[in-house]
């Protein structure tokens, strides 16, 4: 088959799901690109130090306050620790997300996946709202029972390798739900299979995605090698000129039918 460009690929599917851990002041061109792609992004994860750190660093501010004038949603991470973490301490990570960030919401990493810790995260996001967080994401890298479903906006649904990926069994269940209501993030994709793998992604009813070709202990700790060259190349906005017309989803569409099936992988 014959491979479509990064920037092309990610037009295949949905918006992405950015785990930005890596710093504003010492990623500025990363996040300069996150402000200059809103209608490419469904939100930015915010992850200064496993959470928000134990002070405010002012370091910060100006890149996030670029990404949410760009209208951007941005959540802060916070472990849950499978369930293991006690809820107020949570909580307080969420409370410094949103008195020090202005965060618009709440990106629960680690979450458990079985059916006796659903209550526990109910309780969560119950308590997550109350705060102010207004997105709630619960991150659980693999599909969990469907009652998760009812507490979180979104579901983190897999995390993990591309060579993971192209195994992956979809439950019947998740095809009763919107597709943007879940996200699977990608790592250690070769360049060849960057196309495939949003294609893939959205195959597999997944609205939101993110994928990279970056790997090693941290996959997340800047953006794609080939999305910022390929913005450069087609013109800052990634259109092809600094004033064209932004790209929008298409749900797995573009004009003229639907991507053709990649060779390598199931659906």
């Amino acid at each position: 088959m014959s491979h479509r460009s990064p920037d092309n690929a990610a037009r295949a599917t949905g918006q992405m799901v950015v785990p930005a851990y890596f710093h504003p002041a010492t990623h500025p061109r990363e996040w300069e690109w996150l402000a200059l792609h809103p209608a490419r992004i469904r939100l930015v994860v915010l992850n200064l130090a496993n959470g928000p750190g134990s002070q405010l660093d002012g370091a910060c501010l100006p890149a996030l306050e670029r990404v949410r004038a760009a209208g951007i949603a941005v959540c802060g991470y916070v472990d849950t620790n499978y369930g293991r973490r006690p809820a107020a301490e949570a909580i307080a990570d969420l409370r410094g997300h949103l008195d020090w960030y202005q965060v618009d919401g709440v990106f629960f990493d680690r979450a458990a996946t079985g059916a006796g810790q659903v209550a526990h995260y109910a309780g969560l996001t119950g308590r997550a709202r109350d705060a102010g967080a207004r997105l709630i994401a619960l991150n659980h890298g693999a599909y969990p029972v469907e009652a998760y479903a009812d507490h979180a906006d979104l579901l983190g649904t897999f995390e993990g390798s591309w060579s993971s990926y192209v195994e992956l069994s979809v439950p019947r269940w998740v095809r009763s739900r919107p597709a943007g209501q879940f996200f699977h993030l990608l790592y250690s994709v070769p360049a060849p299979s960057l196309t495939d793998a949003w294609w893939l992604a959205g195959r597999r009813h997944a609205g939101s995605a993110y994928v990279t070709d970056r790997d090693g202990d941290n996959p997340w700790d800047g953006l794609p090698a080939g999305e910022i060259a390929a913005t450069a190349r087609l013109g800052r906005d990634g259109t092809g000129g600094m004033n064209g017309a932004r790209w929008h989803p298409g749900g797995g569409q573009r004009p003229g039918g639907a991507f053709p099936r990649p060779s390598c992988c199931s659906s």
